[in-house]
């Protein structure tokens, strides 16, 4: 046995082992109920493609021809690589000897999606939906004390109809396929412990328990099967006891009808000295529910704690005390196995991780298939929030949408309501749970409506716990709340008190984005804010990641396959843009990526942490990736040391939030220094004296205050202050300044640090003495007369001189110049095409690039910054005297970088909606490539941002970067064109050349005529 398949069997056996323990009576050896594992790899699976396996009788005999061995559980995609359909499974098992009481059952903990179950050519049962167990009677089916056939037919649905089922007509999560990034793949299978289990005819089969944390009263409720038919009186016992000691606390015992069929019962116990769940000290009590038969005993038992959580007064409260929650979301997902983990390491690593990050919360997105996990957060201690597959995406097809008729509306409302009900009560007894969530970013429709409405019914189920209506919001009806608390059978938290927000911004962050995530912009007066998604992804660190695919001998799977393609298209840029100009190896590449994106998240989350109506804080950078770089683990949860330090940052409960606005001045500009500080209810009552100062790169101080930072200590303060807000005019010599703040006394927090860039305003010699501008542009041209660079009109004739022509503004020249203009490239002079707009040309985004292959301009960054693209820069002649050689400086550059790029290699959105394309366009790659942006945090993409070609005798350069429009203030912008205009000032003394003597066919070529 392989060490995967080896660990993966201990795994599932040990999840139905913490849900049921069976034990004998103390008077009988007679053994009541034991449970026989399934699992293992000695399955079979074959694919359905024309589904017609029924009719062929497969469940009879199956097709052991066209068939491969699987482990179970595991997914249909890993043995039949991007298949989507029918799918079946069998093996032979022995058959326990016949009983004349009780029955035979095999407990599925999850099939996805769709289940069909024969034993022996008899069916069984079926079950649909593909996150919790459910369980077939076998009894009869049995060839007893012989080996018997056991097979199941599994549906994965595709995008068209099979049985009448679509994938975006089921609670599916984000799932679709081929494996892409911005959504989870289309994976199914037999996904769960399949179990053979021996039951008497009277059994526990469900427990719900009701802890009051003031109190230590637990209400019990149990449910309870008898399949004899006839009603029956029989002793029922509660038992309570420490989770960790297994020390008994109190046992009770009680007298129940318990009548045919299923029997609820509810009895309340006491628990004296009952400590409360927190994730500072995570108790776990066990509960055991037990029957007496004539013969034997069958117990169930699960795990609970004390604890409340709610929002209230305007603060999330955990057992009665503010908290404020902060951590990540996480979508368990998991390489090759998607939803299985490959080794059970992985689930406990997870937490591990968030733990020592500082994390006491985790949001859990669009469903989480393997309950084991909540035996973990509950054992570790992180607070949790929710979802289920129906949370998102059903009903929403994009390029396939079509309407229904209303009972397919019908169908989906019900699948969504057994999504909700059945992860609710699959998980309701942990502790660690605190929330659940109804959907995230729905619009309004059908299944908002649905869940709107579900609220009363939900309560039933569960009246513990908050149930968060729709995170995001997108649905943009105010007039429902966004929260529900615990009791409550209405949306009771109102937008106007809590904001549910997922604020995507532009990246590096604008000083408006900053003002709006500090709260200096406020959504609404004395409105509190969730954000419950915000951040940027990173690489992915494609080397190592398909390294460790080969170790597992893994690199055929479907994911190692899309990563594969990803890199392959990095390598043949590297190749194209000379990055090994820059960077020895892609790992240097990848390392010095991460630590800009380090940098980038310490900006962003000191503002978000500075902000006072901030109570809560969940980024959607999680522990570890899964096909978007997101997280400070790859998918084989080795972390990345780079990355750490923001993320513990980020989590620190008591810190400063430094920043300076700009982040780039002239020297004897004013500058805006502003220091919060945030303090987690850590600090206690009383002033502490702090100091804040700016240090000159030559360590001089040219800055200091004195002040206080105010810690009020009640329980209405918010968790952030501002302790300074000052303009200063600032001189100094030219480099990276640090501002700096500290605690005086009274304790230390971290975060202290700020840097920004001051340059010196220099005399910019050696500048053309004229240029050509086409394009309506006052700050270029306003610019070029305070250099004393006069604006002369362009020569036509034949005995012109070589020429520089700025071409600039939103629109291109006419044909008849951009004729001209190319005429003059060809013949010695230079041109510098200074925003991209201007080479449009009809529906073409670059049909006035003067190349045969002309790519194509596309965004770079995708879900504003969320998705973005590293910037870098080589060491040319148009960053002289500039930072460059590497990543471009976030803060130095902050105004410069754009999102636009001259790309071959791109994506765009697919079919259905939430998916992508990959693209290319084919593009005649620079001469010199001087900066440019390539995204390897989502789908490929690449692109020259300034490059330079040549054409005849003479070249043209393309920018895409902000410069034009930060002329004046932005000492980035001003040095960047003035090198940029010296590097391409053509040589004057040089006479214009001939045209060449094949030019009309040149022009046909590149598209200029036909």
């Amino acid at each position: 046995m392989t060490r995967f398949m080896f660990t993966a069997l201990l795994m599932v056996q040990s999840v139905f082992l913490q849900a049921q323990k069976v034990v004998g009576n103390s008077g009988s050896d007679a053994i009541c109920a034991y449970a026989v594992s399934l699992n293992g790899n000695d399955w079979s699976i074959a694919t359905d493609s024309n589904n017609t396996g029924i009719q062929q009788e497969w469940f009879k005999n199956p097709p052991t021809h066209a068939s491969k061995t699987t482990t179970v559980p595991w997914v249909i995609q890993d043995i039949f690589h991007n298949y989507h359909g029918v799918a079946w499974y069998w093996r032979s098992f022995d058959a326990p000897p016949q009983k004349k009481e009780g029955k035979y059952i095999i407990r599925f903990q999850t099939v996805d999606y769709m289940a069909e179950v024969w034993v022996n050519g008899v069916k069984v049962g079926s079950h649909e939906g593909g996150e919790f167990a459910f369980e077939v009677d076998i009894t009869k089916a049995l060839h007893y004390q012989s080996r018997n056939l056991l097979v199941v037919r599994v549906l994965n649905p595709d995008y068209y109809p099979i049985d009448n089922i679509l994938l975006k007509e089921t609670a599916s999560s984000l799932k679709h396929h081929p494996y892409t990034s911005n959504a989870v793949y289309n994976s199914g299978g037999i996904t769960g412990n399949v179990d053979l289990l021996s039951v008497a005819d009277l059994r526990v089969q469900d427990i719900f328990v009701q802890a009051d944390w003031l109190t230590g009263k637990a209400k019990v409720k149990a449910w309870i099967s008898n399949t004899q038919g006839l009603t029956i009186r029989r002793t029922v016992r509660f038992k309570v006891s420490e989770f960790r000691t297994g020390r008994s606390l109190t046992l009770k015992s009680e007298q129940h009808q318990i009548s045919g069929g299923i029997t609820e019962i509810e009895t309340e116990i006491q628990v004296a000295n009952h400590q409360l769940w927190s994730p500072e000290e995570p108790f776990l009590y066990r509960v055991e529910v037990s029957v007496a038969t004539p013969a034997c005993n069958e117990e169930l038992s699960v795990r609970f704690g004390f604890r409340d959580f709610r929002f209230e007064n305007g603060f999330f409260r955990l057992n009665g005390k503010r908290i404020f929650l902060i951590g990540c979301n996480f979508s368990t997902h998991y390489p090759v196995g998607y939803t299985i983990p490959l080794y059970e390491e992985m689930l406990r690593r997870d937490i591990v991780h968030m733990k020592a990050l500082g994390q006491n919360f985790v949001r859990i997105p669009f469903g989480c298939p393997n309950p084991r996990i909540f035996d973990i957060y509950d054992e570790l201690g992180i607070l949790v929030h929710q979802e289920h597959y129906g949370s998102w995406q059903m009903n929403e097809f994009g390029g396939y949408k079509y309407e229904r008729p209303e009972a397919m509306k019908d169908t989906m409302r019900l699948r969504y309501e057994r999504s909700i009900s059945g992860v609710i009560k699959r998980d309701r007894n942990h502790p660690s749970i605190i929330m659940w969530g109804a959907l995230n970013e729905n619009h309004e429709g059908i299944i908002f409506r649905k869940a709107v409405e579900l609220l009363p019914r939900l309560r039933q189920l569960d009246p513990t716990r908050m149930i968060v209506l729709n995170s995001g919001r997108f649905d943009k009806d105010t007039t429902i709340g966004s929260l529900s608390n615990p009791g409550s059978s209405i949306w009771d938290v109102a937008e106007q008190k809590l904001k549910d927000w997922h604020p995507y911004v532009p990246i590096p962050y604008s000083k408006k984005t900053l003002d709006e995530l500090s709260g200096r912009i406020p959504a609404m007066p004395g409105q509190k804010i969730y954000i419950s998604e915000s951040g940027l992804c990173f690489p992915i660190d494609l080397p190592s990641e398909l390294g460790d695919y080969q170790q597992w001998g893994k690199a055929g799977s479907d994911d190692a396959m899309y990563f594969h393609r990803q890199y392959d298209k990095f390598k043949t840029d590297w190749q194209k843009f000379g990055l090994n100009d820059i960077w020895a190896t892609h790992e240097d590449y990848i390392q010095e990526a991460y630590r800009t994106a380090n940098e980038l998240r310490q900006t962003g989350e000191a503002a978000i942490r500075s902000n006072p109506f901030v109570v809560a804080y969940t980024p959607t950078n999680g522990v570890a990736d899964y096909s978007m770089g997101e997280s400070v683990a790859t998918n084989f949860r080795r972390l990345k040391p780079a990355l750490i330090p923001s993320v513990l940052l980020a989590n620190s409960p008591l810190r400063w939030c430094l920043a300076t606005e700009p982040q780039s001045i002239y020297s004897g500009d004013s500058l805006l220094i502003r220091a919060s500080f945030s303090n987690l209810d850590v600090l206690k009552k009383g002033n502490y004296p702090a100091t804040i100062k700016i240090i000159s790169p030559d360590l001089r101080v040219v800055f200091e205050k004195k002040t206080t930072v105010n810690i009020q200590g009640n329980d209405a303060a918010p968790f952030a202050q501002q302790v300074l807000e000052e303009i200063k005019i600032l001189k100094g010599i030219e480099g990276k300044y640090r501002l700096l703040a500290q605690l005086d006394s009274g304790g230390t927090a971290v975060g202290g640090e700020a840097t920004f860039y001051v340059s010196e305003p220099k005399n910019l010699a050696g500048l053309p003495s004229s240029v050509v501008v086409l394009g309506n542009d006052p700050i270029l041209t306003g610019w070029l007369g305070d250099q004393g660079i006069k604006q002369i009109s362009l020569q036509t004739d034949k005995n012109a001189e070589r020429q520089l022509i700025l071409i600039t503004g939103k629109v291109a020249p006419d044909s008849i110049q951009m004729l001209q203009v190319v005429q003059h490239i060809a013949r010695g002079s230079s041109v510098i095409f200074l925003n991209p707009a201007v080479l449009k040309r009809g529906n073409l985004s670059t049909g006035w690039l003067p190349l045969k292959e002309k790519g194509i301009i596309q965004p770079v960054d995708h879900v504003a910054g969320y998705y973005r693209a590293d910037r870098w820069s080589k060491q040319h002649p148009v960053f002289a005297g500039l930072p460059s050689g590497g990543m471009m400086d976030v803060k130095f550059y902050r105004n410069i970088i754009a999102v636009q790029a001259l790309c071959q290699e791109y994506n765009t959105n697919a079919k259905p909606v939430h998916t992508f394309q990959e693209v290319s366009a084919p593009l005649t790659y620079p001469d010199e490539t001087i900066c440019g942006a390539t995204r390897i945090s989502h789908n490929y993409c690449s692109g020259v941002q300034l490059g330079a070609w040549t054409l005849g005798e003479g070249r043209f350069l393309v920018n895409t970067l902000h410069i034009v429009e930060n002329l004046g203030v932005d000492p980035a912008a001003d040095r960047l064109l003035s090198n940029m205009l010296r590097f391409a000032a053509p040589d004057r003394t040089k006479k214009i050349a001939a045209v060449p003597a094949d030019w009309t066919q040149q022009l046909k070529s590149i598209g200029y005529i036909q």
